[in-house]
This record gives structure tokens, C-alpha cells and sequence, in this order.
């Protein structure tokens, strides 16, 4: 079996200098797959930049933190901030769902909205991943396996990395402790992997074998990225990446993925990445990949 390997890039639609990195990153560079934003400050024209990528797989990053909600807002109240949009704290969206403030119905109709807006432009989505990985806590996967089911979406990402996975190859001294957080982070979040993994087993969606890219958000570097594919295992890998050129909206956007993303963008595109996938003999695929497989995808490599 040969190995094959998705690189997703989040967020196309967030700002034009989001769309224009991604775009170049597919390219000049190895991304082989995005997923788009309905809310999106830019997501007009991220799908007209679509145009000229053909070969771009583009899928819905569902999105429950930060910016307009779709929906109506009379329709998502319960989702919503006292100003009246989808509030941009993880921490505060998890106490609210742990609390069932949330209502799940709610959380589908936006999704479903979301969607809705996806497919009014033009697009057919490869797959579902979620702003945040809030899709990884079993009352939002529910929302998003209901969603995939009725619109025929065949593949949704896992975001659970195998816990053992640690590298700090091409970081900076500043950027150990960033993925010393988040590695936390990925371990703080498998503790719904066992869950996810059984919801879908009865489920018609399909995830890649392995997923790469949690704890080292904002991190890649040439070195790393390489690191990734001499460990990639048999099968299909999912490497999660945000690329960008910088712009005054991100430069003021509520992110802290600023700078970190015009330096993923160069080490998409780096001739050594290029160089390494061949080296490897590794096959660069989209989630479209994944349609084309006869069962469901659900082998574990997170543990």
C-alpha cells in the first residue's frame, strides 16, 4: 500500500490575504485541499479565486466561534454573544456546552446553513472539519454527522494526532513552549477520541488513517514538515496547515495566527518539501481521495 497524504489548509475565506497564501500554497507548494469558511470575512472572493485552481479540493470549515452566525440569528440565539455573533472563545463555548446552554438543534441549523451557503455558490464539498476542532466533543460531531448524512458529504476530519507524536525539529526557542500548550491541548482533547471513533463506526463518513498538525499549529517549518512525511504511516494522512500572505484584515483579525501563517506559507512551497514527498514516494490527494474507497476509514492511529 503506498502512502498518500492530504494537506488541508483552514480558513479560506477568513480575508483575502488568507485566500491569496492558500491559493499559492496549492500552487507553488504541496496544499492539495482547503475548507472554506461561510462566514468568512473573504469568502466571495475565495470562491472566485477557485477558478483558477481547479484541482483544489475545498470542503466546509464548520464554523461555531467568531464571526456572524449564517443563520438567522432569531433561529442560533442560544450560540449567540450578547452583540449578536458567534462568540471567539473556545473556553468559554466549552463551559456552555458542558453546561447545555448550546442547544444541539441550534448547532445544526447553523451547519446546516453554513452549508447551505457553500452549495448556493457553486461548490460540492469533499468533506466537514470544524474553526477550533470543535467537532472533536460528541454533542457537535452529532451535529456535523447529521449534516454530512443529509447533504451526501462523504468524509469529515479526525482531529485526534497520535499521542506519542512530538517533534522540535526547526523550531525557534520561542516556539517550544507554544507547542508544549498545545501539545497539551491534543491531549486534553483524546480524551474524546474513544467517542468519535464509535460514533463513527455507525456513521457513512469516512476519515483519513492519521491526522497531523494540532500541536504544531502555527509551527511548520521546512524541517518539520519533512520530519512528517519520513514518519507518515501506510495508508492516508491528513497534515493540517495555515497558510497566508499578510494583509491589514488579518493584521487586526481576532487571531493569534499572524505572522506564523506567511511563514507556513513559505514552508509549503519550499523546494525541500517538494524534494522529500518525492523522496518518499508519497502521494499528494485531496479528500476526494477518500470517496473512492469501498468502506469507511476509521483505523486508529491516535492512540
Amino acid at each position: 500500500m503506498r502512502r498518500k497524504l492530504i494537506v488541508n489548509a483552514d480558513d479560506f475565506g477568513m480575508c483575502v490575504g488568507v485566500n491569496t497564501g492558500i491559493i499559492r500554497a496549492h500552487q507553488a507548494g504541496i496544499v492539495t485541499s482547503t475548507t472554506l469558511m461561510a462566514n468568512g470575512l473573504a469568502f466571495d472572493d475565495a470562491v472566485a479565486r477557485l477558478r483558477d485552481a481547479p484541482r483544489l479540493g475545498v470542503g466546509i470549515h464548520l464554523v461555531l466561534l467568531g464571526g456572524q452566525p449564517v443563520a438567522p440569528p432569531s433561529d442560533v440565539r442560544s450560540l449567540l454573544g450578547p452583540d449578536g455573533t458567534l462568540p471567539n472563545d473556545f473556553g468559554l463555548f466549552l463551559r456552555r456546552l458542558l453546561r447545555r446552554e448550546l442547544r444541539p438543534a441550534e448547532i445544526e441549523i447553523e451547519f446546516r446553513a453554513q452549508v447551505e451557503k457553500v452549495l448556493a455558490a457553486g461548490l460540492q464539498p469533499t468533506h466537514l472539519d470544524s474553526h477550533k476542532h470543535t467537532h472533536a466533543h460528541p454533542q457537535v460531531l452529532d451535529a456535523m454527522l447529521r449534516v454530512a448524512e443529509s447533504y451526501g458529504i462523504q468524509s469529515v476530519r479526525r482531529p485526534h494526532e497520535r499521542l506519542t507524536f512530538a517533534s522540535l525539529a526547526g523550531l525557534r526557542p520561542g516556539e517550544i513552549l507554544t507547542f508544549i500548550q498545545q501539545k497539551a491541548s491534543a491531549l486534553a482533547l483524546a480524551r474524546y477520541a474513544a467517542d468519535f471513533r464509535a460514533r463513527l463506526r455507525t456513521a457513512s463518513v469516512r476519515t483519513p488513517d492519521a491526522f497531523f498538525g494540532f500541536a504544531h499549529t502555527g509551527l511548520l517549518n521546512p524541517a518539520l514538515i519533512c520530519y512528517i512525511l519520513r514518519l507518515l504511516p501506510v495508508g492516508t494522512s491528513e497534515l493540517m496547515c495555515h497558510p497566508s500572505e499578510m494583509d491589514d484584515t488579518l493584521r487586526h483579525y481576532p487571531t493569534r495566527l499572524k505572522a506564523s501563517r506567511v511563514r507556513e506559507l513559505a514552508a509549503l512551497t519550499d523546494a525541500r518539501v517538494r524534494a522529500e514527498i518525492t523522496r518518499q514516494n508519497i502521494q499528494l490527494v485531496s479528500f476526494a481521495h477518500l470517496d473512492h474507497c469501498n468502506e469507511p476509514r476509521t483505523t486508529d492511529h491516535a492512540r
